[in-house]
């Protein structure tokens, strides 16, 4: 059987075109939804800070470079004297990620926590598990160490975040 040459290099430059032309789209794509999808975390992002502290002002975004797992933070004025901090933190492990915006008191109190994302492969038992009954405590203290929802390597996940971000504020960090 004879290589037909001329035949193979004419597929071959066809191929390549389509792999061009789909590369080309996929990345006229990219540069669309990029800029909404931006929007998008900006808008839920906000929305997050009103759900931890409600209507409180926030100071600017302060990045935190020295912390793979906390990202930033925003000073909050909660009114009648009264301040703490949001801070923005994620982390994975083996059964997936979880980002989280995190209150904390200037008395170091825990305060809410609104979930960003939760890619968890049992993110619904987390969230019903550990999320939820910690969103609705009134003593965050007590909830922060149940770890035993069904869920526990994300519940430890979520925990040590938490931890992290009140240990960043309680060591003066800034």
């Amino acid at each position: 059987m004879k290589i037909e040459w001329g035949k193979a290099f004419k597929t071959g430059i066809f191929l390549a075109c389509i792999a061009g032309a789909a590369a080309l789209i996929l990345s006229g794509v990219n540069v669309v939804t990029s800029k909404k999808i931006e929007e998008n975390r900006v808008q839920k992002e906000a929305k997050g800070l009103r759900r931890v502290f409600g209507e409180a002002t926030y100071g600017e975004a302060i990045p935190v470079e020295n912390d793979k797992n906390i990202s930033k933070y925003w000073s909050v004025n909660l009114g009648e004297g009264k301040e703490g901090r949001v801070y923005s933190v994620s982390g994975t492990n083996s059964y997936g990620s979880v980002s989280l915006l995190v209150g904390i008191y200037s008395d170091f109190s825990l305060g809410n926590i609104y979930v960003l994302e939760n890619t968890e492969s049992y993110a619904t038992t987390l969230q019903d598990g550990y999320l939820t009954p910690y969103i609705q405590a009134e003593d965050k203290e007590t909830v922060i160490d149940n770890v035993r929802c069904g869920a526990t390597y994300g519940a430890k996940l979520c925990r040590d975040l938490i931890l992290t971000a009140r240990n960043h504020y309680k060591g003066g960090n800034e």
